[in-house]
């Protein structure tokens, strides 16, 4: 058995070590401070940063610095890097999978699934087929084996880089997209077949070089102990996690050593296939997917691994890929198989993907950026690379010429990631009705429903939850939710020696006090309050915290993470808070300039809520349904939708916000603790001419039919089908009312004192109070009620509700639907009117 050399007493491997330690700390420096500067230009095109940090990598490595500091010669340069690459790819997956969605992924697992097997098996047919032409140019002399040849060229063509293309979709801002979703989960899906299959090559006899000194079937051995070492772990996974969750209750994040065990963890883990001659990406992947992602140690992990790695880690490990490209041994022989390769690798992709493209339900143009994203290499195949020329499976020069080859393609990849992101922008930007109103006639209960949620402290984060959780669908099935912080950024830190303005988060905290006062802080109340909900419903909801640092500056900030995050509802609270006696009291005039602001200028559906968490009543709306709701009611909701401990009515007068408003309801009218009624307030005048010549819909007791199925007879004189509002109405009682999931009521008025007294009629009757902004036909039903306005910003209807008084009117949400295309935000927001 050979004696291990130590280094303490080996002057010379101690300085090449040292040597190389500068040495990448020095190109590390470089590439990343060059590719920032290389990326000012490109960053305008929506180019991802990674073409700049290849660039950058590219004239580092050009620079000969290694020959220069180390004085060692190498193969290649995964020598000097390979454990940094390693440890970046196992760090990044493991952040990848904490911060997937996972019920999104779900909901896109057969597409994920068909675009997968119809890409691999191209590339594999593809490439078994034209590896004769090239078994000339690839391979020693003597000859090893075309089988073997094949096997390695068909794995090269078929992969795709997962920690690449992560990377780049988070980064053009796709991730919240349902192009970018698919095309991460089917890179991953790529990455880990093509690593199943490189474990299983390495396995063969032929392959030795991997794990040196080990047979076939003690590699095989190691490979099955690594296995059942990673489920070992990933079974103490979500035990550990929450013993350190209860031992941090209330607080924002957990201790340093904790951070630091767990990190140490994370590397042990992935590095257990790794010692066995195998790949750890998906150990680690699947250690983030299992994680916990509710309370202090998940938010934790995720902010101290999410600058580091963006910033530090990851902009080198896109710069080690130029590092590798030798221009000494650039000839013809090196580029003309380098080009041939890309090629190959997007004819298979874009075939697979064009082929599938109908059952993914994309135009074939779509499906060919989509093919040409998968042929994304990157350090993946360099790996696969290294491992075949050291098998003798091909010759050093097609080595480089599959350096150049996965670069190309990943710089190929930059101009159509900016146009797949122009696309989906435009298609989010200018798409008319969302999705809310679509939902009345429909009845797919899995429907997807974005939404980002907006609260300024402890106090409102109750209310905005609890009608988070109403709009949700099951847990299941439904994305994650966001939850946008705005705290307060010009606090000071009260411990003296803190100074200055601090993110509560990165306070410093004294190890004698850490448990003295904790939940005095409001932003750490947000957080206990979210993690509550989330652990109670199972519902997956993301904070985001940002410096509350006036109307403005927050304005840019809602907009920015609506996009960022493609919601379909923005939920902003009012700007007036209820006091103990009822009083509806506005504490800051910058809230009310954000909230018309959002109604001016979001991309989305705004639903303005006006809690009231002083109501008096039987029903609560500040706690989780699965809280609030009693035994005997839920053992009765199913038979009897009355005894349902929240009670909801839909104001409807008419007009495209009316109509987003109950669409708004019926969304909520989904969830069974929620009774829903639609009030809908017609003129006297034309109500009674409207009975008399029997033009409306009829509705009939259910009492009257042995099926308890309501009657719903339709006009059909065609004046329906022209009135958008006669329209919506209908597909309510078709789709709602006659199954008996909600309840129609009309009003007939004549005067605004008719409407006035009938909107504060509602007060004690309903916990919830849904009602359009404005754009109203026909107007007449509101004229006059400016009288009783104070906040126009709200409409005359919502402003009504939202500013009474009385403690037993419950909580109003105003919506307001999608307008057109925003103005540019260097625009100062609208005035208020007084």
């Amino acid at each position: 058995m050979a004696r291990p050399v130590d280094c303490d007493l080996d002057p010379e491997l101690q300085n090449v070590s040292l040597d190389t330690l500068f040495l990448i700390v020095l190109q590390a420096t470089v590439v990343i401070a060059l590719g920032k500067f290389i990326h000012l230009s490109l960053r305008r095109h929506n180019q991802p940063s990674a073409i700049s940090q290849i660039l950058a990598g590219i004239m580092v490595g050009s620079l000969g610095l290694h020959e220069v500091i180390v004085h060692v010669d190498v193969v290649n340069v995964e020598d000097t890097y390979e454990w940094y690459v390693s440890e970046v790819r196992i760090f990044y997956m493991f952040y990848v999978g904490l911060d997937a969605d996972l019920a999104a992924l779900w909901n896109d697992s057969r597409r994920g699934t068909v675009a997968t097997y119809a890409s691999v098996a191209t590339c594999l047919l593809l490439a078994a087929f034209v590896s004769g032409g090239m078994y000339g140019s690839m391979m020693h002399t003597p000859v090893r084996s075309p089988e073997l040849l094949a096997a390695v060229l068909m794995l090269t063509i078929a992969n795709t880089s997962s920690v690449d293309v992560s990377r780049m979709v988070h980064e053009v801002g796709l991730a919240a997209t349902g192009t970018g979703r698919l095309l991460v989960a089917t890179a991953i899906a790529t990455n880990v077949i093509c690593i199943v299959g490189e474990g299983v090559f390495s396995c063969m006899k032929m392959a030795s070089g991997r794990t040196p000194g080990y047979s076939a079937s003690q590699r095989l051995g190691l490979g099955v102990l690594a296995l059942l070492k990673v489920g070992i772990a990933m079974a103490l996974l979500r035990p550990a996690v929450a013993f350190m969750n209860r031992r941090n209750a209330g607080r924002h994040r957990i201790g340093n050593w904790e951070l630091a065990l767990i990190l140490v963890a994370v590397s042990f883990i992935g590095n257990f296939p790794r010692r066995a001659g195998f790949d750890g990406m998906p150990a680690t992947l699947l250690l983030g997917l299992a994680f916990p992602r509710e309370g202090p140690v998940a938010r934790t992990v995720m902010h101290a691994l999410a600058y580091p790695l963006h910033a530090l880690a990851v902009p080198f490990y896109f710069g080690t890929m130029g590092m590798r490209l030798n221009f000494s041994a650039m000839s013809g022989a090196v580029v003309v198989p380098a080009i041939l390769l890309t090629i190959l690798g997007l004819i298979g992709k874009c075939l697979g993907t064009m082929g599938a493209a109908r059952f993914l339900h994309m135009p074939l143009a779509d499906a060919a950026r989509f093919g040409v994203l998968l042929n994304i290499k990157g350090h993946v195949n360099m790996i696969d690379m290294s491992f075949a020329s050291s098998e003798g499976i091909w010759a050093e020069q097609a080595l480089m010429a599959m350096v150049m080859g996965s670069m190309i393609s990943t710089v190929i990849a930059g101009p159509v990631f900016a146009v797949v992101y122009r696309k989906e922008r435009e298609t989010y930007l200018s798409s008319g009705d969302r999705m809310l109103e679509r939902l009345v006639v429909t009845d797919d209960q899995s429907t997807e429903l974005s939404m980002l949620a907006c609260v300024h402290g402890a106090r409102g984060a109750p209310g905005m939850l609890s009608l988070v959780e109403l709009l949700a669908s099951k847990p299941g099935v439904q994305p994650a939710l966001h939850v946008l912080h705005l705290y307060d950024a010009a606090r000071k830190h009260a411990r003296a020696g803190t100074g200055g303005a601090k993110r509560y988060h990165e306070q410093v905290q004294i190890d004698s006090e850490k448990h003295l006062d904790r939940l005095n802080d409001a932003a750490t109340q947000v957080n206990w309050t979210v993690d509550l909900f989330a652990s109670i419903t199972g519902l997956v909801i993301r904070q985001i915290d940002a410096g509350d640092r006036g109307p403005v500056t927050n304005l840019k900030t809602v907009r920015r993470c609506t996009e960022e995050v493609r919601a379909d509802v923005l939920l902003v609270p009012y700007h007036k808070e209820q006091h103990y006696d009822g009083k509806m009291v506005c504490r800051w005039e910058d809230r009310r300039r954000l909230c018309l602001g959002a109604l001016e200028r979001a991309p989305c559906t705004v639903a303005v809520l006006a809690d009231r968490p002083f109501r008096r009543g039987s029903t609560s709306f500040q706690l989780p349904t699965k809280i609030s709701t009693s035994e005997a009611a839920l053992g009765n909701q199913r038979d009897d939708r009355a005894a349902a401990p929240t009670h909801v009515a839909a104001v409807f007068l008419g007009g495209p916000d009316d109509r987003e408003a109950m669409s708004f309801a019926c969304r909520l009218a989904r969830n069974d603790t929620v009774s829903l009624t639609v009030i809908r307030f017609v003129h006297r005048g034309k109500h009674d001419h409207d009975h008399a010549d029997d033009d409306r819909v009829h509705t009939t007791d259910a009492g009257d039919h042995a099926d308890g199925e309501v009657s719903v007879m339709v006009d059909s004189t065609g004046v329906m089908g022209d009135d958008p509002d006669e329209c919506c109405c209908a597909a309510f009682h078709r789709e709602y009312v006659a199954k008996e999931v909600a309840s129609y009521v009309e009003k007939a008025v004549i005067a605004p004192e008719d409407v006035l007294q009938a909107l504060r009629g509602m007060a004690g009757a309903y916990a919830l109070v849904v009602v359009g902004r404005g754009r109203r036909q026909p107007a007449e039903l509101v004229a006059g009620l400016e009288r009783w306005v104070e906040c126009a910003e709200m409409g005359p209807v919502g402003d009504i509700l939202a500013s009474d008084e009385s403690l037993e009117m419950g909580s109003v949400i105003v919506v307001q639907q999608k307008k057109a295309v925003p103005p540019p935000f260097d625009l100062d927001p609208p005035a208020v009117a007084i």
